[in-house]
């Protein structure tokens, strides 16, 4: 689901940006607006993930012992 709203966020980021007048102002709404959000996403489901993937090890360890 969260897929869903981060490609909607993206296109209409992307369309903001390219709406600017100069090449500047495109390139830094891309970075602040596009990029760096983009990449923070990514790390927070990436870290979220592993956490998970970790407690249900820990878990599957411990019903073993």
């Amino acid at each position: 689901m969260w897929h869903i709203v981060m490609i909607g966020y993206l296109f209409v980021a992307i369309m903001y940006s390219v709406a600017q007048p100069g090449l500047a102002r495109i390139l830094i709404y891309l970075l602040f607006w596009v990029v760096l959000p983009s990449l923070f996403t990514f790390w927070v489901v990436k870290t979220c993930r592993r956490n998970k993937l970790m407690k249900m090890s820990e878990k599957q360890i411990e019903k073993s012992q």
